[in-house]
């Protein structure tokens, strides 16, 4: 085999590797040389559709991953022509066989496709299990798209795999396949954690969990996840008292997860801020819009007129955990043994305070 070939083959097997696992190098990317960027079009809109838009791409993948072998043979016929794999009258026994395989494969894969494909898609494997819960698939799908599109959906990427857990539903969308099943029939379980460095300035790691999603229907297959555990926390608010961890695992907190833990301490410690009577009635944290508001920005560190805080004059309108959540983002990682005497300004009004400023409501009953 000559250097050129050998050259095609190295370069196309690198193609085809990084294509096949999801991992191709962000150059290229940028380039818009992968699948998600040429077939834009067809694939339509996630945020519309999410249930059809991952049934044409998934689809899209096992057409074109199978073309890869074919491309490969007409490249290297192209420069190897004594291999006669564009000439098969001529080819010997090997190259015929990789000629026939190369060209059945695609068309094998492109027929069941095509059969998914028709009758609005209702052949797919994905339309089918949604059909398992005993209603048409197409109005198990319309649940699925409403529900992804909810402000609290949680999502979660890893590579070309992505995990997103609605208000009824758990989701597992990976390069060729789609799992799917309602939260009330899953019962999780981390079962693994292991760590990775992660190449950046400071060349820290990162836990990665592996979580067992657990079918309780036997209509329904089981399947894993894998997630970073800094997502865990969030994970676990969706999921209630349906997430179970193995004894031997040991989940790190995220940074934030550790000063929201000190920001709620220290926030029971700073006293009560009493609504006066005849206030208005308090609405949804704005936050999470799912707790009422349990803190209230007061200057209390110095005098009105003193130091950097300023006073606030905002009513309530903030949960401890969001406050605490806010009061993070506003500092930097790389001085967090500092962001207990750090400052942040109001998501309002933009008046700074301190953690000293923040006080628990009292409301009066």
């Amino acid at each position: 085999m000559e250097s050129s070939s050998l050259l095609f083959t190295a370069v196309f097997l690198f193609y085809a590797a990084m294509e096949v696992m999801g991992m191709m190098p962000q150059e290229i990317q940028s380039a818009g040389g992968t699948l998600s960027y040429m077939f834009a079009s067809f694939y339509g809109d996630q945020e519309l559709n999410f249930v059809k838009y991952h049934m044409k791409r998934t689809t899209v993948m096992w057409v074109v991953h199978s073309l890869l072998p074919l491309c490969y043979s007409v490249g290297l016929g192209l420069l190897e022509p004594e291999l006669h794999l564009l000439d098969p009258w001529n080819a010997d026994q090997p190259a015929l066989i990789v000629l026939v395989v190369s060209l059945a494969l695609p068309a094998c894969v492109a027929t069941v496709c095509f059969y998914w494909s028709t009758d609005n898609w209702s052949r797919h494997p994905l339309a089918v299990l949604l059909a398992q819960f005993n209603r048409p698939w197409i109005e198990v799908a319309a649940s699925v798209n409403s529900e992804f599109r909810n402000v609290d959906t949680f999502v979660s990427t890893l590579g070309t795999t992505m995990v997103l857990v609605t208000d009824s539903w758990i989701v597992r969308c990976s390069q060729h396949f789609i799992n799917l099943i309602h939260k009330r029939d899953a019962v999780l379980n981390v079962t693994s954690a292991d760590e990775q460095r992660v190449a950046n300035e400071e060349l820290t790691s990162a836990q990665y969990l592996w979580i067992e999603v657990i079918s309780i229907n036997s209509k329904f297959k089981s399947f894993a996840i894998r997630m970073n555990s800094q997502l865990y926390a969030q994970l676990r608010e969706k999921l209630s008292d349906q997430i179970r961890v193995a004894r031997s695992v040991v989940i790190h907190q995220s940074l934030t997860d550790r000063f929201s833990a000190a920001f709620t301490e220290q926030v029971e410690k700073n006293g009560l801020y009493h609504l006066p009577e005849g206030s208005p009635p308090l609405e949804p944290c704005i936050g999470c819009l799912q707790k009422l508001p349990e803190v209230k920005l007061q200057k209390m560190c110095a005098d009105l007129e003193e130091g950097s805080c300023r006073q606030c004059y905002c009513r309530p309108m903030w949960c401890t955990g969001c406050m605490g959540k806010w009061f993070a983002s506003r500092q930097s990682e790389r001085s967090s043994s500092v962001w207990m005497e750090s400052t942040a300004p109001c998501p309002m009004c933009r008046a700074t305070f301190c953690m000293a400023d923040v006080l628990k409501l009292q409301v009066p009953t």
